[in-house]
């Protein structure tokens, strides 16, 4: 997808946008905020995506990026072009349970460069970050043109100079930000480190590959393996004056970079297949089904040689012959699986992790409850006895900062098999 950046098309502060909406909302903590829409992708219309980047212990960078086809254009008064109005709000908070922030900036950003081609539009803004501190930003985006908005809750890493956030993953034709860590095969990127260590020549890079399982189910009580870091291969990379280089791994696994081996902490990447996190082949979608499948059930699909009519067949069954209700459950696992990879991807695939596995059987909570080290999940009404809660907590390593274990409980086992048995008998559980 073309991209080019907001800053040669418009942008205008606009502090009083900013001054409206606090003038009409009263300060909240974000701790008792439902921020359930974070997961509802295929509900939501904009579909932002952020990224910091510390450039200096006083100051970060807040990279954002939105695809034109999700904007409105419209001709303004006797204007012959077609133009897109967008703010940009943000807070940043100290913690989850602030109320007042610490900085706060917004901006306008008008295109009037209108194409029937999708394109991603790029900016950024400073924040008043100090070193070392930990941050939460709140950030809005709303489209003028159609009074539709976007918000999103963004936790910052400025403890450290090692951390992840000390580094920025570009393409290496246009050094544009690049808003993922997942690579591709043959993907040639540009990294740049922007910490404190400046003085550093290479970079230090640890490839693991591993094959982790799927996780058992809610109610199961199993004892985590612990993290083998014994890295396959150890090798450099080295960086230039600019501190920077350019990034080609082509086989599958994960890659951890540091500047700095005496700490854990440092810069990762992900090489999953080149579909991820979409699933475009049939033997990328049977290991999922292990959620909803016998044991022998599984196994045998596993056997199977001709993988995407035995998914069919596994399908139709299950939604009593019929074709088209088949199609239609099918469609929606799936879209949950695929959602998983994009929200929970870690250093192994979305969907096989605690977040994923619920959020692929259960679907999207009614109710999401953030906290700095944890997440309460809530199906059903809040108040009401009949509603179900998960508490995920997260896990401290250096490969992400969005690595999360379910608290598991004997409770859930009535419904979770109330949920599998839903989808055996061709009915997407909890389908909004």
């Amino acid at each position: 997808m073309r991209k080019k950046s907001i800053f040669f098309i418009c942008i205008v502060c606009i502090s009083f946008i900013l001054s409206i909406i606090s003038a009409c909302q009263a300060p909240k903590n974000i701790s008792n905020q439902n921020l359930s829409y974070s997961y509802r992708k295929s509900e939501n219309i904009l579909h932002p995506q952020f990224l910091i980047q510390h450039i200096s212990p006083t100051a970060s960078v807040l990279h954002f990026s939105i695809n034109t086809a999700e904007l409105l254009y419209v001709k303004s008064g006797e204007s012959t072009n077609f133009t897109a109005r967008v703010a940009l709000t943000y807070r940043l908070l100290k913690s989850y349970d602030a109320k007042h922030p610490l900085d706060t900036g917004s901006v306008l950003l008008v295109d009037k460069d209108f194409s029937d081609k999708p394109t991603l539009l790029l900016g950024k803004t400073t924040l008043n970050a100090e070193y070392p501190n930990n941050y939460v930003l709140e950030v809005s985006l709303q489209d003028l043109n159609r009074n539709i908005s976007s918000k999103s809750v963004l936790d910052v890493y400025k403890n450290s100079t090692q951390s992840a956030q000390n580094f920025l993953l570009c393409d290496s034709a246009f050094r544009q930000p690049v808003f993922r860590n997942v690579i591709r095969a043959n993907e040639k990127l540009f990294l740049s480190y922007t910490g404190s260590n400046l003085q550093q020549s290479k970079l230090f890079v640890r490839y693991y590959y591993r094959n982790f399982p799927s996780p058992a189910p809610a109610f199961s009580s199993y004892n985590q393996k612990p993290f083998d870091y014994r890295a396959d291969s150890i090798f450099t990379l080295a960086l230039d004056s600019q501190m920077t280089c350019t990034l080609l791994f082509p086989k599958q696994g994960f890659y951890h970079l540091q500047t700095d081996t005496n700490s854990k902490e440092g810069f990762t990447v992900y090489r999953f297949n080149d579909e991820f996190p979409y699933l475009t082949q049939p033997d990328d979608m049977v290991p999922m089904l292990r959620y909803i499948t016998t044991r022998q059930e599984y196994d045998d699909l596993v056997n199977q040689q001709n993988k995407k009519k035995a998914i069919d067949d596994f399908w139709i069954k299950n939604a009593g012959g019929n074709n088209e209700r088949a199609r239609t459950v099918l469609k929606s696992y799936y879209t949950r699986v695929q959602e998983s990879n994009l929200f929970f991807t870690s250093y192994c695939e979305g969907w096989k992790t605690d977040r994923g596995l619920i959020y692929t059987i259960f679907g999207q909570p009614n109710t999401l409850y953030k906290q700095q080290n944890s997440e309460t999940w809530v199906y059903g009404e809040e108040s009401s006895y009949k509603s179900l809660s998960f508490v995920f907590i997260k896990v401290i390593n250096p490969f992400s900062e969005n690595d999360y274990q379910l608290n598991r409980s004997d409770m859930f086992k009535d419904e979770w098999y109330r949920s599998v048995e839903t989808w055996r008998q061709g009915k997407a559980y909890n389908e909004h």
